[in-house]
Order: C-alpha cells, then structure tokens, then sequence
C-alpha cells in the first residue's frame, strides 16, 4: 500500500525541505509537493493519507554506539541516575527490594551512580555502605559509566572474595588501608562480581531488548549500533535478537557491535558466518567491539601521563598491546570492522598505532574506528584525517565530563579534548550515539550539547568553538551513523530509494532556539514505513 506523507516539513538536506513523501514498499520513493509525489498514482489503488499538520521530520536518529540489552535492564532494575547521596543511593535499593522481593538466589542490580553528584562530596560507596540496604542478598551496582562497580559484602561472599584475592588482568580490586576488599571493582575486575548474577534465558533476554527498542522508538530512534554480543554469552544473546525479530512487529533496526578479546572465540564467531555486513537489513552483524581502557570519571581511562589530580595512575589498560593489535588484524584479514573503546590518550595512540598497521595509504576500507574519541591532542586529530579512522563520538558526555576534564588532565590537555566538531570539519568520519545507559538514549539533549556545547542546566559551555550547527549535528545523527555502518546510500536521508525511516517531531528542530533542542520530542517513529510509535 502507498502511504502519503503530506503538509509537513520534511528535512531532505541542507537548507532542503519538501512537503510530502511517498512511502511504499519500505522505502521512500517520492518527494516534493504533494502534487508531484501523487502524480501517476492509480486513482483507484489502496492508499494511506497522513497529514502532518505542518510538522518537521527528519531521517531516523541512527545511535552509533550505545548497549540496548544493558538499556533495557538499567530500566528494568535499580534506576540509580540523578542520585544525589550515597543515602539516596541506598534507599532507592530498599525501596526497589520492597517492591520487588527477591527470591533465594537472586541478586539486586543497580546501575547510574555517579559519585561527582553526590551533596557530602565525590565519596565512593563501598561495601559497607550497600550493606545498609541488605545483607541477605547480594547488591550490585555498576557505575554510570559501566567500568566500576560497588558491591555490599554478601556478594563479595558469594564470589569467593577474599583479603588474599587478585583481580582479573586488565582490572583492579579496590583494598580498604587494612588490606580488606572495599566492594570496588572496575575494569574486567567486575566480571568476578558480574558473575554471581544470575544468568538471562534467550526469552528474557528478549524482553529486555523489546523494552528498550520501545524506549528507542519513542525517541525517533530507528537503528541502534549496540554492543550487545560477544564473548561467551554470544549464542545465547544471538537467540535473543531472533526471538525479538520473529515476535516483535516494531522492532527497530540492529547493527551489532561484537565484543571479544581472545581470537579462539572470535574465529568461531566468525566460522558461523558472521563477518561484517552479514544479515538483513533489520538486523545486521558490525565490527569486532573492543576495549583497550575506561573512563575519565573513573580514572581508568589510559593517559600517557599521569592523572592531573592523582599523580599515582595513569588509569588501566585492559589489554596487552600485542594481544590487541593481533585480534585488529584477524579482524581485518576477515575483511571485518573493528570499533575500539578508546577515550584517554594513551588509549587512542594505541589504537591508531594499531590501526596504522592495517590501513594502507589512507585507505580504510573496512571503516576501523575509534569509539568516544576524548582525550586527544591536534596531532591526534590529524592522525585520524590521514588514515581516515572513524570517529563515534558522544557529544552528550562533555554535560558531565566539562565539570572534571580539566581538574583530570590539566589545563592544556583539556583545551585540545573532546574536539568533535574540529574532526567533522577536518573530513573524519563523525557519527553520534550515546552509550546508553552511560548516557541517557534520548537523541535531543545528545544534539543540544553538540551544538551548544552547554551543560544540560546551561550553567557553564566547555569549548564553544567545538559548536556545530543543527544541521550538521542531524547529519552527524544520520547520514554520518549510517556511513559507519556501510549504508550511506540507502539509510540516513529521505531521498528516492532510501529506506523509510523517520521521526515526526513535536517542533521546527532546525528554528527553534539552540536551548530548547533539548526539549524537542517525537511524536510518531516509522521504521521501513511501518509506524512503531506515536505519542
């Protein structure tokens, strides 16, 4: 069936809108004046007719890095963001469990502390302090960030840890003075704690998915890049995504991002055919995910000096360099993508020393890239124009991250960091995700602070000459999401022979004032022509 688009503000590019679109068959195949997209049509055929009552629409926001399975359990659990106070931390845990018993085995999970907001200071929980919750059942929360977690010490019972125990390699366990476990965990350290809790079906993996593609779709979000699959756990997490797909009529799309670190697992993963660009246009295999630090917040981001404000750390790295530059290459060798978690400096000189070693001539023909992207200096920056290294970046991460750059990394380091709009204007390939649930998904404040580059309550701007203007800030949403992913030429844009993916908004976006782009909301989300939300 023909569905007509008509009376709308349809962006198509640059200082371009049309005021109807033709949808059949998934994709767009008409523009222009309502007139021009009707003319030929039989009179008689079967027709949808939407009018759009003067609204803007835009390409669907296409996130380029975010975790759906880990969105759709941080809604499903302890929602920790915003807290401000270790005592606000702990009674949102008693609440959720008052409401929420659970029953012999079963662990409480949390996730979204941020020590930076808490009113006594940025005083980390410890074990203790999640003890006030309870101490029959395990507690478990991760970090805003997802590379540290506190745990209450029946969990560390569980686990088996101990005074004489050693973290996993690539992570640290975090010591009271006397020499006791405190509950802290980051890096691969967490796993030992990850592990206690109780493994997901294929089923209720699924449904978590489903919560969060409806989160996403209520957004204008229509293709997430989520790092969901990888290492062990792949099979059962790739049986979750089919469940989804083969139940769930308004699934958006997935170009899956995939984690492994040891190339035993990942040369199965690949035996089973899935190498990059591999699946269906709902659901796609991506790059080879990995992670070679952690993050600025938590000091585990890799810097090549010293921390600014712990001169003892120069953060963690999570794996030997030899080991990661030879899983760069099988990758590569596969004709396959790899993305890196990189956001410290040693961290990205790492990865494009790596990255050099595949890319010839500047030419990157499997699209290697480098995820966050935040801690760089100008030469780096020009490491990533001649080798034509993609840039994934979060522009939603400087409302926090303004506050602690500098007091991190000093001030000159700082004034050379998060440099997302010099790369775009340099030619790197830029697009914008969010990291949920590091971050929340909602793609408006993600533009707000690219084109601001404002604190989400306006209070301060960290580096305005970073501003990018609205429209190449959607475009770094869309197109440039879809570059990443090898479908520039038929996601991203709402021209003839493009997918029909799109978001209708509540406002102009592209007029209103920059402020109240954080506010804008979507009012109907259509993924292949098939409406999957509307408010």
């Amino acid at each position: 069936m023909n569905s007509i688009y008509f009376n709308g503000n349809i962006y198509v590019e640059r200082d371009r809108f049309v005021e109807a679109m033709l949808v059949s068959d998934g994709l767009v195949q008409k523009i222009g004046t309502l007139e021009e997209v009707t003319e030929g049509l039989c009179p008689k055929c079967e027709r949808e007719m939407i009018d759009l009552e003067g609204r803007t629409v835009v390409p669907g926001f296409n996130d380029s890095h975010c975790h759906a399975l880990n969105t759709g359990n941080a809604l499903s659990c302890v929602i920790l963001h915003g807290s401000t106070s270790l005592a606000e931390i702990i009674e949102k845990g008693r609440d959720f469990l008052a409401e929420n018993p659970l029953k012999e085995g079963g662990v409480l999970v949390g996730r979204g502390w941020n020590q930076d907001y808490f009113a006594e200071g940025a005083i980390l929980p410890t074990r203790y302090d999640l003890d006030k919750i309870t101490t029959e059942f395990p507690v478990v929360y991760t970090r805003a960030c997802g590379h540290m977690l506190v745990c209450n010490s029946k969990a560390l019972e569980v686990a088996g840890i101990t005074r004489d125990s050693q973290p996993l390699p690539g992570g640290e366990l975090y010591r009271f003075e006397d020499g006791e476990p405190n509950g802290q965990f980051s890096e691969n350290a967490q796993r030992v704690i990850q592990n206690i809790i109780p493994v997901d079906s294929a089923e209720s993996l699924s449904e978590k998915l489903n919560v969060a593609m409806a989160y996403a779709a209520s957004l204008g979000i229509t293709t997430v890049q989520t790092n969901d699959i990888g290492r062990e756990n792949w099979r059962l997490t790739n049986e979750a995504f089919e469940l989804t797909f083969a139940n769930n009529p308004n699934a958006i799309r997935v170009y899956s991002q995939n984690t492994f670190s040891d190339p035993v697992t990942y040369q199965d993963f690949l035996d089973a055919g899935h190498v990059t660009g591999s699946g269906t246009d709902m659901f796609k295999y991506g790059p080879l995910k990995m992670f070679v630090d952690g993050s600025l917040g938590a000091r585990t981001a890799l810097m090549r000096q010293p921390y600014a404000d712990d001169p003892s750390t120069c953060g963690v790295p999570t794996i030997p360099v030899p080991d990661f530059e030879a899983m760069v290459k099988m990758a590569d060798d596969n004709n396959c993508q790899v993305a890196v978690h990189a956001i410290g400096d040693g961290a990205i000189e790492m990865v494009l020393n790596a990255y050099d070693k595949v890319i010839e001539n500047g030419n990157n023909k499997n699209r290697h890239a480098v995820v966050h992207a935040q801690i760089t200096d100008t030469e780096m920056l020009e490491r990533f124009r001649s080798s034509d290294v993609l840039a994934q970046v979060q522009p939603i991460f400087i409302h926090y991250d303004m506050n602690v750059v500098e007091e991190r990394c000093g001030e000159e380091l700082a004034s050379t960091s998060y440099a997302f709009g010099d790369l775009y204007r340099m030619g790197v390939h830029t697009s914008y995700g969010t990291d949920s649930p590091v971050e929340n998904l909602q793609p408006y404040e993600n533009l707000y602070c690219a084109v601001t580059r404002k604190r989400l309550d306006g209070a301060r701007t960290y580096r305005e000459d970073q501003c990018v203007d609205i429209y190449d800030a959607i475009d770094q949403y869309t197109i440039g999401s879809a570059y990443t992913e090898f479908a520039e030429n038929r996601k991203g844009r709402l021209m003839p022979g493009f997918l029909a993916d799109f978001a209708v908004l509540d406002r102009n976006i592209f007029a209103v004032p920059s402020d109240e782009i954080k506010d804008v909301k979507c009012v109907r989300t259509v993924v292949g022509g098939n409406t999957v939300f509307q408010r």
